[in-house]
C-alpha cells in the first residue's frame, strides 16, 4: 500500500510537471497528512526535489510546489518487455539469418564489454560471466557432472519476451560465448518452460 501510494505520487507529479499538497490530496484522494508523510519519504530518497514557493491563482499565500528529481526516472512505469518482444518477433519474421546475426552480435557485444571492463586481473573469465549474469537477475550457478561443467541460469530476467520470441536465446549464448570465449550448447531452456536454463560447456573451456 505505501509503495504504492508513493508511486501514484510519482506518477501525479510527472504527469502535471508539479504539485502542491493540496493538489496532491485532491488529485489522489488522500489527506494531506499522507501526502506529507509519503512526500518526506520520497524528498530523502532524492526523488522528489525540495518544495518552492508558488503563487496560488487567487489571493492568498503562496504555497509550496514539488517536482520530481531525475532519480525518480527509473521508477516511473516502463514498457521494455514489450517493445524487446515486438523487436525480436519482427526480427524473426525476416529471415532466420538476420534474428541470429542481431541476436548475436548484440550479446557478443556486451559479453566483450564486460571482459574489457573487468581487465581480466585476477579474475577468470567464468568469474567475469558469473558476475556479468548475476548482475542482470540470471541467478546463475556452476554445475559439474559427468566431467565436464554445466552453467545453470535458474532465472530469465525477460521470460515473457523469451516465452514469446524464444530466439532472444540467443542473445544469452552469443554473450556466455563471447565472454568464456569458446562455443557452448543450450541444452534446456526456461523459455521451453524447463526449469531452469542448462548451458553445456566443452571439456576444454577455461
Amino acid at each position: 500500500m505505501v509503495a504504492d501510494s508513493r508511486a501514484r505520487i510519482l506518477e501525479f507529479l510527472k504527469r502535471n510537471g508539479s504539485g502542491s499538497v493540496a493538489d496532491l490530496s485532491r488529485g489522489l484522494g488522500l489527506t494531506p497528512v499522507t501526502i506529507r508523510h509519503h512526500l518526506e519519504a520520497l524528498l530523502a530518497d532524492d526523488l522528489v526535489e525540495a518544495p518552492v514557493a508558488r503563487r496560488r491563482p487567487g489571493p492568498g499565500r503562496p504555497e509550496m510546489a514539488y517536482r520530481l528529481t531525475p532519480t525518480a526516472d527509473p521508477f516511473l512505469p516502463r514498457n521494455y518487455g514489450e517493445l524487446c518482444a515486438c523487436v525480436v518477433r519482427t526480427l524473426q519474421s525476416e529471415p532466420e539469418s538476420m534474428v541470429g546475426t542481431a541476436l548475436g552480435v548484440a550479446g557478443a557485444g556486451l559479453g566483450r564489454s564486460q571482459l574489457g571492463r573487468a581487465g581480466m586481473g585476477r579474475m577468470t573469465r567464468r568469474d567475469v560471466l558469473l558476475n556479468t549474469l548475476e548482475d542482470r537477475g540470471y541467478l546463475p550457478s556452476w554445475q559439474i557432472d559427468d566431467d565436464s561443467t554445466c552453467l545453470v541460469l535458474s532465472n530469465c530476467p525477460y521470460l515473457e519476451v523469451a516465452r514469446e520470441a524464444p530466439g532472444i536465446c540467443q542473445f544469452d549464448l552469443a554473450l556466455i560465448q563471447a565472454v568464456l570465449g569458446t562455443d557452448v550448447t543450450l541444452e534446456t531452456s526456461i523459455a521451453a518452460h524447463d526449469p531452469a536454463c542448462r548451458v553445456r560447456l566443452p571439456q576444454a573451456a577455461v
